[in-house]
């Protein structure tokens, strides 16, 4: 226990040093995320882009795409649960897994990537949803990952990132002069956006990650200093007994000793 201790308090200290290094990160990331969901989507749904349904509207046949973000972390176990429960419960989506201890394969798998080089593999991320948009593989895109909301809160989401979501209230009596083929235009634009969409999510996702393991070894740090405690009590009472024991000994020889000399 004594060897283990010194460990979790390491990695609980690093926990916290990455949640406010993440912290500042993730509120304007946050921010950034929802001006550029009303910006495109404002684009997307002015009126005469609207007017070109093939432009917007995606093809009802085709299948789903799913990316999950999972953690390559300790502590995260649950965590991975949850989304290995999910891409189960997914399994007819295409998918791709971001997280090496995500152990699920099949034949809609497109890719099986590591956590830790998330920034390495973007490019190829990129390249393929660049291609999936335009070509317009897939009706729905989604991204599954932990949300982090603040220092204790994170829920596993659902991120929708194609379509584009519409309200109502993004709608602006603008209209755009385009001078390019309007098909291309949005299938770049709503490339971009899920690219950049996904590396926020990542974002939210590792500071999610480090509240979850803040709080896993919190929780351990306790309850080793609840076994510290138990020991040592066990080892005072220990002792206490030892002192007795040599106590009441002590007391035997005397009493033993007076009794020779009166004899």
């Amino acid at each position: 226990m004594k060897n283990i201790k010194p460990i979790v308090q390491v990695m609980n200290l690093f926990s916290l040093v990455r949640i406010n290094a993440a912290k500042s990160k993730v509120e304007e990331f946050g921010i950034t995320s929802s001006v550029l969901t009303r910006i495109i989507s404002s684009i997307m749904y002015n009126n005469n882009i609207v007017l070109d349904k093939n432009s917007i509207i995606p093809d009802p046949s085709k299948p789903v795409l799913n990316i999950y973000i999972a953690s390559d972390y300790g502590f995260c176990s649950t965590y991975n649960q949850v989304v290995s429960s999910k891409i189960k419960e997914t399994k007819d989506d295409y998918k791709i897994i971001i997280g090496k201890k995500i152990s699920y394969n099949d034949d809609k798998v497109i890719m099986k990537l590591s956590k830790d080089n998330f920034y390495e593999d973007l490019p190829k991320i990129r390249d393929y949803l660049i291609n999936a948009v335009n070509n317009r593989d897939f009706r729905e895109i989604n991204i599954y990952y932990n949300h982090y909301f603040n220092f204790s809160k994170s829920d596993f989401t659902c991120l929708q990132v194609f379509p584009v979501e519409y309200k109502e209230e993004y709608k602006e009596n603008v209209d755009f002069l385009i001078e390019t083929d309007i098909t291309s235009f949005i299938n770049h634009l709503i490339a971009y956006y899920v690219c950049y969409q996904l590396e926020i999510c990542e974002i939210f996702s590792w500071a999610a990650e480090n509240v979850i393991r803040n709080t896993m070894t919190a929780s351990s740090l306790k309850k080793i200093e609840e076994i510290e405690h138990v020991e040592r009590l066990r080892d005072l009472k220990e002792q206490r007994a030892k002192s007795l024991k040599k106590n009441i000994e002590n007391s035997k020889k005397v009493i033993f000793t007076n009794t020779v000399d009166e004899v």
